[in-house]
Formats: structure tokens, C-alpha cells, sequence
């Protein structure tokens, strides 16, 4: 008994350091937004579906707020962004739930945004300029 309580105490501190390495996916949210109104430049889905967007800007706000405007239809939505992630989720509205998504960032400037869909089966792309 006295060899195995040593034995359990190194193992528990072994895993407690090894829960302590630091992971992209858990890198704390970003809560600087995208200054300005910015509107989809390019979505992919299979197919090119940018005009499923045209007319709509967005607004991305402190606090993870995203705003997305057409004329007199107003939608709220969430955002956040990681080291190597950018997630915006609508909900379940009919047009822009298509949005939703843990998007890779592959490249990012005061005026564009370009992701990809963070499945490698998917070809999905969304790109953002800048108004």
C-alpha cells in the first residue's frame, strides 16, 4: 500500500500538468470586432451563392454582437474569433443560417476577411470586403 500511494500521486500530477497545454481552439475569444460595415464579397457552397447575400451588410460589435442589415430587415447574430477561427452563428434565420460556422481564417486585413469551411470535406469559402 505504502508504493502504491506514491505511485497514484505522481500519475494525478502527471495528468494535471498534461491538462494544462495550451490549445488553439480554446485560445480566449477575441473582443477587438472588424471596424465598420463590411458585406460578402464571395460564398461558396458547392456552388457560387454570393447573391443569396447581395444587399446585406454586416456589423460586427463589441461583445461578440454581429448585425446584419438589408433594407428594413434586421438580424441579429453572434461572433468570436480565435487564433485560427472566426464562428458567426445566426441562428436558425432562413438566409443567414447559412453563415453559421466555425470558419478557418486564411486571411484577414482591415478590409477583407477570407474563410474556409474548418471541415477539409467541405469547399465552403466566405470572403468579407469591407463598405
Amino acid at each position: 500500500m505504502k508504493k502504491i500511494i506514491p505511485a497514484l500521486t505522481i500519475i494525478i500530477l502527471a495528468l494535471s500538468f498534461n491538462s494544462c497545454t495550451k490549445d488553439s481552439t480554446t485560445d480566449p475569444t477575441n473582443t477587438t470586432p472588424p471596424t465598420g460595415q463590411w458585406r460578402i464579397h464571395y460564398y461558396w457552397d458547392e456552388k457560387d451563392e454570393t447573391s443569396d447575400f447581395s444587399g446585406y451588410t454586416f456589423d460586427f460589435q463589441s461583445g461578440g454582437v454581429l448585425k446584419a442589415t438589408k433594407g428594413v430587415i434586421f438580424v441579429n447574430g453572434t461572433w468570436s474569433e480565435t487564433s485560427t477561427k472566426f464562428i458567426i452563428d445566426f441562428g436558425a434565420d432562413p438566409v443567414l443560417s447559412e453563415l453559421n460556422d466555425d470558419w478557418l481564417k486564411i486571411d484577414k486585413t482591415a478590409t477583407f476577411i477570407k474563410l474556409k469551411d474548418d471541415n477539409p470535406a467541405q469547399d465552403d469559402e466566405l470572403h468579407f470586403t469591407k463598405l
